[in-house]
């Protein structure tokens, strides 16, 4: 049985940021990859720029245990984030909505110099074949690979989640004693009944997007929805699918509300003026300076069953009234789930709190430590999923150099 200090499963963004910090301490380490290659999840991220952080990263940002992210990101700043990937030569810059990208804006050089690194200073990466299995042995672990086995004292399991990953590490947690929350898509589009969403696709407009659950608003994101085949789309949604998803299987009645015109505190004294502005304009245009076109169309449809060349000094003031309503709160019911190749990150996983405060170390199985998607945690679209990567790295492999320095 061959063996090494420290066995890392998943080569993915907190697998090899794990193993350049623990390497470059002189700490054996061999990572675990299912795939012929590492790293092919991080090639993608940003599309394809690799958004590796956020200037505004904070607890409020992410899904799951507050208190158990806010120690884990406590450990690593967006600054701190920066600093790391420029020790291993990778350059960065932050947008203006506060995105940090590499400077060269490629995901390879990133992947490249996170592996490189880390081979430069001992790590092995194993590619090619996925761990089936992991069991508790004294003095640590055995990482079994088919019909090869390797001997770990210390173990951290990045393998991440589900989403676009047919790998379930979920499985190997469940076997070292953890439990692991419902799983859902989530950063995806969400499926809805309406029809009118096909006749909207491709169609983009700015809007609230209100999450409701029973009724009540239970999340509100704001930017650009965008209408897909039968699903709403574009980063504001993606942001409460994980959770809009999770409610619905629990049975809760799930909605989500477009709010058109956020900015505007009384719609209907907005409509009344624009009718007055323009009386002889034919029903189809009238929202058309609001909204885009067909959008408006189908907004108005809602609340008017006659023809769209009716003069807009024609229409009824309960027409005007509905109107304003749907511009306000235009509802739609999520029909189903994304597949998980749609997903971008997985909602639910090892809870927070079956880890130690900020170290990530098992409370349940010594030894063992769980890292990145893996855990019931889930970041906002711009970055915040990888930072939480890092970050969660960052708190393992410190807490991993605590113990050895203490066993020398």
């Amino acid at each position: 049985m061959r063996g090494c200090r420290v066995g890392i499963i998943g080569g993915g963004a907190a697998g090899l940021c794990a193993a350049v910090l623990l390497s470059r301490e002189r700490v054996p380490v061999t990572v675990f990859e299912a795939l012929p290659r590492v790293g092919k999840k991080l090639l993608a991220t940003g599309n394809g720029r690799c958004n590796l952080s956020n200037l505004g990263v904070s607890p409020a940002r992410y899904r799951g245990d507050r208190d158990g992210i806010a120690a884990v990101l406590d450990g690593l700043s967006p600054a701190g984030v920066r600093d790391f990937f420029r020790s291993i030569g990778v350059y960065t810059y932050a947008d203006e909505e506060g995105r940090v990208y590499p400077r060269s804006g490629t995901a390879a050089a990133v992947l490249d110099a996170l592996r490189l690194y880390a081979a430069e200073h001992g790590a092995v990466i194993e590619a090619g074949a996925p761990v089936t299995a992991v069991r508790r042995v004294r003095d640590g672990f055995a990482v079994v690979r088919g019909d090869e086995e390797a001997a770990v004292g210390r173990l951290i399991l990045a393998s991440g989640g589900k989403a676009a990953s047919a790998f379930d590490g979920y499985a190997l947690a469940k076997s070292l004693g953890h439990g692991v929350t419902p799983l859902s898509p989530a950063l995806c589009p969400v499926p809805v009944a309406e029809d009118v969403v096909r006749s909207l696709k491709g169609l983009r407009t700015q809007a609230a997007v209100r999450l409701l659950a029973s009724g009540v608003t239970v999340r509100e994101t704001r930017g650009e929805v965008q209408f897909a085949d039968r699903a709403l789309s574009g980063i504001c949604v993606f942001e409460l699918a994980g959770e809009a998803f999770v409610r619905r299987a629990r049975g809760e009645r799930v909605a989500l509300e477009l709010d058109l015109l956020p900015e505007e505190d009384d719609p209907r004294a907005l409509l009344a003026a624009l009718a007055r502005a323009i009386p002889e304009r034919a029903a189809e245009d009238f929202l058309s300076g609001l909204v885009p076109k067909r959008v408006g169309m189908a907004v108005l449809r809602g609340a008017f069953g006659g023809p769209m060349t009716t003069p807009v000094l024609e229409l009824p003031r309960r027409v005007l009234d509905g109107t304003a309503a749907r511009l306000r709160g235009w509802r739609f019911t999520p029909s189903g789930v994304s597949p998980w190749s749609a997903a971008q990150v997985t909602h639910g996983g090892v809870p927070l709190s079956e880890l130690g405060r900020g170290t990530l170390e098992s409370l349940r199985c010594a030894g063992l430590y769980i890292a990145g998607e893996a855990l019931d945690v889930d970041g906002d679209c711009g970055g915040f999923n990888l930072h939480w990567a890092f970050a969660s790295a960052h708190a393992a492999a410190a807490d991993i150099l605590r113990h050895l320095q203490k066993e020398r």
